[in-house]
């Protein structure tokens, strides 16, 4: 054979045994990817593994072709088969369940499902701070458990200091350095001090008032009264006693856990106002009787005694009626009238579109009504209006289109409808009464079985106004400056006087004694009214709008110039102050 034949041959062998070699390949590749497709087959995506630390149990989800539906006894099997046993790797609940939602609806993800945890202790403070509460939940498999240093440093940290319990933190721990629970425990922890607010002292009524006047009991039926007859104006003889005066209660200042003084209100005397009418009894301090006969008119100030002026009514027959006294109308009070009393003013009717001016207190048996709703923007009542003007309570039936100023209470049985009205106490109506409309405020509360209409009226109610105060309060402010100014103009007169050596008349020497001393005197007073005026301030902030059945939305709440827009209904409720902030409750 020719050296070319060989070579030819043994091409033709190494050509066969390379094509062999390759099917060979594609056959094992055929095999793999075939194995490969099996497997992806049998898997449902789901697998569990532990971190690099071997400190937390991870889930990986990948969706395969096929859905998967698991159960958390499926989950507890499978990684009972795959070696993370409960006591090394206990699962977290919420976490099982969001892994189960998450293969429900076919989600990619990695998470967390278990590992061991230490024990958490977090502490929590009453609104007003003056307790102090721990919950304690227990370690999850080997974490660490809740030691005392772990508690001690939780109150550290949220500066808990004051009241803690030491006898509950050594009866917790009695047992060992470390708790041994099983199940999250609450514990209150620290006990501060509230502070107890003292007492305002208060004129208590020894005779019937025109506000303690009740309906009168009809003859033939027990069970019905007749809301239009209050009864009369009482009239005591000379000597009767009147009121007494209480003693003012001291306050007493509390303390938060955390180490915050609380300061208690202080209570203040009572200031009254007295003519010849009434006297205080010689033999009882802080009681008073009246000199003549007469009916007693009770107002903040104090208490003093007039006669009554009967009408049947008041119309054109009668003119403008104007008395140095209290009045009482049998019937109404036509439109366009004007009434002026120094004392009481009582009216068996209704009063239209007319005016009462009254020193005392204003009673309506009838309402008030008038003929337009005042303007939001208006400043003063106009000719369409009612008005209402007392230093004492105003009491009706109902009042409408109207405004009404009181120095006491503002109180309506039915409603109160687009009114203005300024209470220097509270405005306050029954369960069944409902104040919708308008501009409503009041020094102290505002308390409606209904506030607001589901017709959405816009309807403002206002309480502990801060103008007046911080007006007055800068106003004061700048008469201390002005006297700090007098008193070091004063101190440099007499050191200048004693530099030189000076010698003054007598007349002169007392003239610059006195002047320092009217100064003083004149700080003092003004600090004293800067203190009463700061209280006042804190006093207007606790003031509270009540609902006492049912609050609507377009309700705007004012508490101590802090606005609060009702933006959804609301069944009983309280609006207060807290926090600088309008809260619910």
């Amino acid at each position: 054979m020719s050296p070319q034949n060989k070579e030819s041959n043994h091409m033709d062998v190494t050509e066969e045994l390379q094509n062999d070699q390759q099917s060979l390949q594609t056959a094992d590749q055929t095999t793999d990817d075939a194995d490969q497709q099996a497997q992806e087959e049998e898997s449902d995506g789901l697998e569990f593994f532990a971190n690099e630390t071997e400190t937390r149990l991870i889930a990986l989800y990948k969706p395969a072709s096929r859905a998967l539906t698991i159960t958390e006894t499926q989950i507890r099997e499978r990684l009972d088969e795959l070696g993370f046993d409960e006591e090394h790797y206990p699962l977290y609940p919420e976490r099982i369940a969001d892994l189960i939602k998450g293969v429900q609806q076919r989600r990619h993800f990695e998470m967390e499902i278990g590992g061991p945890l230490d024990a958490v202790i977090s502490v929590h403070l009453s609104y007003d701070q003056t307790l102090a509460g721990v919950q304690i939940t227990p370690p999850l498999g080997r974490g660490l458990p809740a030691s005392k240093d772990m508690l001690l440093k939780a109150l550290t940290d949220n500066r808990v200091r004051h009241g803690i319990d030491s006898k509950l933190i050594d009866k917790l721990f009695a047992k060992g350095p470390t708790l041994n629970l099983q199940q999250t425990c609450c514990y209150i922890i620290a006990h501060g001090k509230k502070a107890i607010d003292g007492q305002d002292a208060e004129m208590m009524p020894l005779v019937e008032e025109i506000s303690e006047r009740r309906p009168k009991v009809l003859e033939d039926n027990n069970d019905q009264v007749d809301f239009k007859e209050l009864g009369d104006f009482p009239v005591y003889e000379a000597g009767t006693p009147l009121f007494h005066i209480t003693e003012p209660v001291a306050g007493q200042n509390g303390m938060t856990v955390v180490g915050k003084p609380i300061r208690a209100y202080q209570g203040k005397d009572k200031k009254v106002k007295l003519d010849q009418s009434v006297r205080e009894d010689p033999e009882h301090p802080r009681h008073y009787s009246s000199a003549v006969k007469g009916m007693p008119v009770f107002t903040e100030q104090g208490v003093h005694i007039e006669n009554v002026l009967k009408l049947d009514e008041v119309s054109l027959k009668t003119g403008n009626v104007r008395f140095d006294g209290s009045i009482q109308i049998k019937q109404g009070v036509d439109q366009g009238m004007l009434i002026e009393a120094s004392g009481d003013v009582k009216v068996g009717g209704l009063v239209e579109n007319s005016t009462i001016i009254a020193g005392g207190s204003v009673e309506i048996g009838g309402g008030v009504l008038g003929k337009k709703s005042p303007d939001p923007a208006a400043k003063e009542p106009t000719k369409d209006n009612a008005v209402i003007r007392a230093k004492g309570d105003v009491t009706a039936r109902f009042i409408k289109d109207a405004w009404v100023f009181s120095g006491g209470t503002i109180s309506a049985q039915r409603q109160i409808l687009q009114c203005r009205l300024h209470a220097g106490n509270a405005i306050k109506m029954p369960a069944m009464g409902q104040l919708i409309g308008g501009h409503s405020t009041a020094i102290k509360y505002i308390e409606a079985g209904q506030l607001g209409v589901p017709a959405a009226v816009a309807t403002v109610l206002e309480v502990g106004p801060l103008d007046a105060v911080r007006a007055e309060m800068a106003e004061v402010q700048e008469k201390i400056k002005q006297g700090f100014e007098q008193t070091k103009q004063i101190k440099a007169l007499i050191h200048r006087l004693r530099e030189e050596k000076r010698r003054i008349s007598p007349e002169k020497k007392e003239q610059i004694l006195k002047a320092r001393d009217t100064v003083m005197k004149a700080m003092a007073n003004l600090e004293n009214r800067r203190q009463e005026l700061e209280d006042e301030a804190q006093s207007r902030k606790k003031s509270k709008v009540k609902a006492l059945k049912k609050a609507f939305s377009d309700c705007t709440i004012i508490i101590a110039n802090t606005p609060y827009t009702v933006k959804e209904g609301f069944g009983k409720t309280t609006f207060y102050l807290d926090g600088g902030e309008v809260k619910i409750r």
